[in-house]
């Protein structure tokens, strides 16, 4: 058994190192805070002494790590000269800013300077409107090694009238590129998101496996979609592209509402409780297939293709989806906590 989970686990990190995985990190703050620095005595094992003298980055360097040898960090370092700045809360806004897995604002702690708070809360402001779902954002206030480090004063300057939402988002440390302490921090996100990706892996082989369960026994094709955005979380039919899924939720419309109200009036002269329906499963069909769309969960729809137009597979795969033992109701607890 427990050389079945150690190969379950390797073949996940293999996944990540085979490209599988990427991780867009961006890391912005002030000229000088020491950005470059830190990713490269972090991922690419230099000496301080090799990047005491490194040149200000001019405008956005972008580099790929391998971290751990397992997963590949796609590192938007964002140089910190204000002529820059102003470009990337403008027309370079969108592509900074979107889809970022790992978001960290560096800052020097020898600084209290009213610029950067507001520089710190365009970084804020940006992630939150183009990468919503980040649950943290990191902060690291550089350089309290030296003798004139400010770092509280630092801290209550870029927490100062900071919404609260925002603020527990944010995770600040004081740490020192110098001394190590700002190289161990960012191991520890790496290996925050390292493990996340991992969990999150496993968690889609185990949603793929139910699909390929619902069609051993159905031979129906199933393709599940994520209901917020209407994009696709997995299906049976390899890789599949499609446009988002526009029908987000089975609503009972004018039509459904007089059906309550004669399915109430029958089991009122029948002296029966009359229970809530709702909308189980739409079937459409076509000359040659049926196609079923069912809701799963509140943040999933799945949609399901017959390979014939036969009775008995139609049959078969409406016992399925309302069984107890249905395979929905593993897919319910795969999706219970997390929307994709």
């Amino acid at each position: 058994m427990n050389q079945q989970r150690t190969n379950f686990t390797l073949y996940f990190y293999r996944k990540i190192k085979d490209g599988n995985k990427k991780v867009k990190t961006l890391i912005l703050g002030p000229a000088n805070a020491g950005k470059t620095s830190l990713m490269r005595t972090t991922c690419l094992g230099y000496s301080f002494v090799k990047v005491a003298n490194l040149k200000a980055t001019k405008g956005i360097s972008r580099e790929t790590f391998i971290f751990r040898g397992l997963l590949e960090l796609n590192v938007w370092d964002a140089g910190g000269q204000e002529r820059y700045l102003e470009r990337y809360f403008s027309e370079s806004r969108t592509a900074i800013f979107s889809e970022v897995d790992i978001a960290i604002f560096m800052v020097d702690a020898i600084r209290v300077e009213h610029r950067i708070k507001d520089v710190f809360d365009e970084f804020l402001s940006a992630i939150k409107e183009y990468s919503p779902n980040l649950k943290k954002i990191y902060i690291l206030i550089n350089k309290i090694d030296l003798d004139d480090s400010k770092e509280d004063e630092v801290f209550k300057l870029l927490t100062k009238d900071l919404d609260k939402e925002i603020h527990d988002k944010c995770a600040f440390t004081p740490v020192s590129v110098k001394t190590g302490s700002a190289q161990h921090r960012l191991i520890e996100i790496l290996d925050t998101n390292l493990q996340n990706s991992i969990l999150e892996m496993q968690k889609m082989s185990r949603i793929r496996s139910v699909l390929e369960k619902i069609k051993q026994t159905s031979f129906f094709d199933v393709i599940l979609f994520n209901r917020p955005d209407g994009l696709i979380i997995s299906s049976t039919l390899g890789k599949f592209e499609s446009e988002p899924l526009k029908f987000m939720t089975l609503e009972i419309g004018s039509l459904e509402s007089n059906i309550h109200s004669i399915y109430s009036k029958m089991m009122t002269l029948a002296k029966k409780k009359v229970n809530p329906i709702e909308l189980s499963i739409l079937i459409y069909e076509s000359e040659m297939n049926y196609v079923l769309v069912k809701e799963v969960s509140d943040t999933a729809i799945m949609l399901l293709i017959s390979p014939d137009k036969d009775n008995d597979k139609l049959m078969g795969i409406m016992d399925l989806l309302s069984s107890k033992e249905s395979p929905i109701q593993n897919l319910k607890t795969e999706l219970k906590h997390k929307s994709f």
